[in-house]
C-alpha cells in the first residue's frame, strides 16, 4: 500500500485523473473498481475523509477546497512518498512508523493552512483508521473518543485488522489502563448500531 501525499490542482482535466486513469474512464469506474458516487466529509478543520471516487472527482475536491491528498488506496500511481504494507491480510500489519509518516503529511498540510483528503478505496476502514490514530497521537484523544469523533462525522466500518492496530496504539500511548478486548468490543458494538 502506498502513502501518496499529493498537492491537488483544480486545473487538471476530468477531476485530476492522472496516475493511470484515463479521461474516458466512466464516472465512478477507476481501475475496475465501481463506486456509485464520491463519499467525502470534513472531520476536523482541514482534514477530510473520502473514498477513491471522491479523490478523483474534481468537482468534489473543488467544492471542499481540497489542497492535498493522502492516497491509501493502493492504486497504481506516479510518484510515491512511502511504502506502507497492506493490512487486508492478517499476515501483514501497518507499522507504527507508517502512522508517524501519515501524521507528518497531515501536519505539513495543516501548517500551511491546506486542506487534506485522506482516502482509501471504499473510504470506510483504512482512511478512517489513519484519522483516528492521528487524533489519538496529535490531539491526545483516547481510542473510543477518537473513534466516536470520526464516526459522528463520517461513516466507518473499521476492519478487525485495523481495530487491532488502533488497540495496539492505545496500549502504547496509555499502557496498562484498559483491556484491549474492551476497546474492540466497544468498537464492534458501536459499529453494529451504525
Amino acid at each position: 500500500l502506498t502513502l501518496l501525499c499529493v498537492p491537488y490542482s483544480a486545473n487538471c482535466s476530468n477531476g485530476c485523473l492522472k496516475s493511470g486513469a484515463s479521461a474516458d474512464s466512466g464516472q465512478g469506474q477507476l481501475w475496475g473498481f465501481s463506486f456509485s458516487e464520491p463519499l467525502i466529509a470534513q472531520v476536523t478543520d482541514g482534514i477530510y475523509l473520502g473514498n477513491l471516487c471522491a479523490a478523483y472527482n474534481g468537482q468534489a475536491l473543488c467544492k471542499n477546497n481540497i489542497d492535498n491528498i493522502i492516497d491509501m488506496s493502493n492504486m497504481p500511481g506516479g510518484c510515491r512518498l512511502n511504502f506502507i504494507p497492506c493490512t487486508c491480510h492478517r499476515s501483514l500489519s501497518l507499522q507504527e512508523q507508517c502512522f508517524w509518516d501519515i501524521n507528518e503529511c497531515i501536519e505539513a498540510s495543516l501548517e500551511k493552512r491546506k486542506r487534506v483528503l485522506i482516502h482509501c478505496r471504499d473510504g470506510y476502514s483504512l482512511a478512517p483508521t489513519c484519522v483516528i490514530q492521528y487524533l489519538m497521537v496529535k490531539h491526545h484523544m483516547r481510542l473510543i473518543a477518537a473513534y466516536e469523533f470520526v464516526r459522528a462525522r463520517y461513516p466507518v466500518i473499521i476492519q478487525e485488522c485495523h481495530q487491532d492496530l488502533l488497540v495496539c496504539l492505545e496500549r502504547s500511548l496509555w499502557p496498562g489502563e484498559v483491556s484491549s478486548e474492551c476497546f474492540k468490543q466497544a468498537m464492534s458494538r458501536k459499529m453494529a448500531w451504525t
